[in-house]
């Protein structure tokens, strides 16, 4: 079943892929609350393909931690699972420990399949969990908030550094704040271009940003291109 087939209902099965028992109990417990079904997955197959052959058909959303690779030979992060299975219209959510940590960049790679990203604690409460669900079923039908709008923009890479999951980019969006670096995947940047990192910097690239994001989490960055050069006499 996808949200094209119909909305989601009370009672609707949400899958919980979750590597850790004592979180997929407490998601579990939140799915409750908010009136839906739990069908926690206890083992993590070791591809997203084999994923999805399982919880297709039997998922109506999914919840999805982002580190899935503890005690398993995963080879996937979470938002990836997010990121597919809201394409292919299973709305879908990522909750993590690692919302506000450096991780970040890495979530940030699929950040723009992802309505709505909920650290776990106060911020997964039964309420904020059925807005993220409903976020996500508005962007699986077309439907998207101010916030999460694409828009056409300049990018500057300023530097580049060695990050905790690999080299990151740090980026300024004038038409989102001028004086904030935003950390993004250098891989996402070179591989698009294929040029190297470090031959970008200081180069005006241009991507869809959504440039009414409250806040540098919640940016996400796709198609990456070659952008004007600076005007005369900068």
């Amino acid at each position: 079943m996808n949200v094209l087939d119909r909305p989601l209902r009370p009672g609707d099965p949400i899958v919980i892929i979750e590597d850790e028992e004592v979180n997929r109990r407490a998601t579990g417990w939140i799915v409750e609350e908010a009136d839906f079904t739990p069908v926690p997955i206890s083992r993590i197959p070791a591809s997203l393909d084999e994923l999805f052959a399982e919880i297709e058909g039997k998922a109506a959303a999914v919840i999805c931690d982002h580190r899935l690779g503890r005690g398993s030979a995963v080879s996937y992060f979470g938002a990836e699972v997010v990121a597919k299975s809201n394409r292919k219209k299973i709305p879908a959510v990522l909750l993590t420990s690692y919302a506000n940590s450096d991780e970040n960049s890495t979530i940030r790679r699929w950040r723009s399949e992802i309505p709505m990203l909920l650290s776990r604690g106060q911020d997964s409460a039964p309420d904020r969990l059925a807005r993220a669900l409903s976020l996500a079923e508005d962007e699986c039908r077309g439907v998207y908030a101010e916030s999460r709008k694409p828009y056409r923009v300049i990018v500057r890479v300023q530097d580049c550094r060695f990050g905790p999951e690999g080299v990151v980019a740090e980026c300024v969006v004038t038409a989102w704040q001028p004086r904030t670096t935003v950390d993004v995947p250098a891989s996402m940047i070179s591989d698009s271009l294929k040029t190297p990192i470090d031959q970008l910097i200081g180069k005006r690239l241009s991507a869809d940003v959504n440039i009414y994001s409250p806040t540098a989490g919640e940016l996400y960055f796709r198609d990456f291109k070659m952008g004007p050069g600076a005007p005369a006499g900068w």
